[in-house]
């Protein structure tokens, strides 16, 4: 692959980079970056050429071509992130999460699952006929915790969602589901089969699109907490339609 010829390149330009013990400390990781930019004969990251939907495009293609894109880049392995993405643990505006979305197309670098529903949230600002919804899930294997994010699209009267992740199956699902409830409990299915155990499900407020007057506020990652750890699916279910979102 381009990527990987790209990556041998750099480090043998670099050899350093190849011993780097990750986590990087924040001055260590700068300095690097300093290095890389002052040199002018390195390999460019490909570029990835950002999708265009014409007016008249049926969903199922909207939907695909949107998770393509953000599989267009590699997953980042390295524990650290290339980009400021705090605004799911500390809420960015939605011009942010843009701003930050434009940078990630303009760098090429590698991202994770948030970069990911960034993208996705830029690339549908303009569809007002969907309905973005983010979702976080917090499981647990091993003692050890994870959290991960989604981002779900509604549009007439179906349910899919884009998102990248190590795991195929808990990334993208394809436009069909008739409810928030049936694409939450296939994600279930999924962290189930990688012996996770679910122990909360996140869920925002609806995305607003672009033009509208709430662009400046901030993205409200997590409105809805459903805390699943131990309790019967059906429960979880009641209380998603109790919350209307079902």
């Amino acid at each position: 692959m381009a990527e990987e010829e790209s990556m041998r390149q750099l480090i043998a330009a670099f050899p350093d980079l190849a011993n780097l013990k990750f986590p990087l400390e924040e001055e260590e990781l700068a300095s690097i970056i300093d290095k890389i930019k002052e040199r002018d004969d390195l390999p460019r990251p490909p570029r990835q050429e950002v999708p265009h939907f014409g007016s008249n495009a049926p969903p199922q293609a909207r939907h695909k071509g949107i998770q393509a894109f953000i599989e267009s880049f590699q997953y980042n392995y390295t524990g650290e992130n290339f980009f400021n993405v705090k605004g799911v643990r500390q809420n960015q505006s939605l011009f942010r999460v843009i701003e930050v979305a434009k940078r990630v197309i303009k760098d090429s670098l590698p991202i994770k699952c948030v970069e990911a529903v960034y993208l996705g949230i830029y690339l549908s600002q303009s569809m007002r006929d969907v309905e973005r919804l983010p979702i976080i899930f917090n499981s647990e294997i091993d003692g050890h915790k994870y959290g991960h994010i989604i981002l779900l699209l509604r549009y007439a009267g179906r349910i899919g969602a884009v998102g990248l992740s190590r795991r195929s199956d808990l990334m993208y699902k394809s436009w069909g589901f008739e409810t928030l409830a049936e694409v939450i409990l296939d994600y279930k299915r999924s962290y189930e089969k990688w012996s996770h155990k679910l122990n909360k499900i996140k869920i925002g407020t609806p995305i607003p699109h672009e033009g509208s007057n709430r662009v400046s506020q901030v993205v409200n990652w997590a409105h809805t907490i459903i805390n699943v750890r131990g309790q019967p699916w059906e429960e979880t279910e009641k209380e998603l339609h109790k919350r209307g979102r079902g």
